[in-house]
């Protein structure tokens, strides 16, 4: 089964997400880019195959933190997607640039969500 972690600070999204996610995926929930961090590194060489990332978060936002990620694993090493209320142009185009592979609006569609995940998950696989 595949494993996502779910990075987010409102305990009600990681519910949620787990909720709607938790029949087809194996699901980790951490509420900050720290714990994110640490979840990577004691979890190590065992790898989540998908992050799904809040942005702002605070103390470490989502960018910050997959740049961090992608330091320390390698870039594209786990792909992520960017689960956000923020979806101006200037910040889905700093995402991009930071690696993400596609992201999810808040309030967000359950079947859009599951729809993106596969498809990251799969073009994952033909990597």
């Amino acid at each position: 089964m595949e494993h996502i972690l779910i990075v987010d600070d409102m305990v009600v999204n990681l519910k949620t997400a787990k909720y709607i996610l938790e029949d087809k995926y194996k699901i980790s929930l951490v509420t900050s880019g720290f714990q994110a961090l640490q979840f990577l590194e004691k979890n190590f060489p065992e790898l989540p195959d998908l992050i799904l990332m809040d942005i702002l978060m605070p103390g470490m936002d989502g960018i910050a933190t997959i740049h961090k990620i992608n330091n320390i694993y390698g870039a594209g090493t786990i792909p992520v997607i960017f689960f956000t209320s923020v979806a101006d142009k200037e910040t889905i185009v700093e995402c991009y640039n930071a690696g993400l592979k596609d992201y999810i609006v808040k309030p967000f569609n359950p079947n859009d969500m599951l729809e993106k995940i596969s498809k990251v998950l799969e073009r994952k696989d033909d990597d």
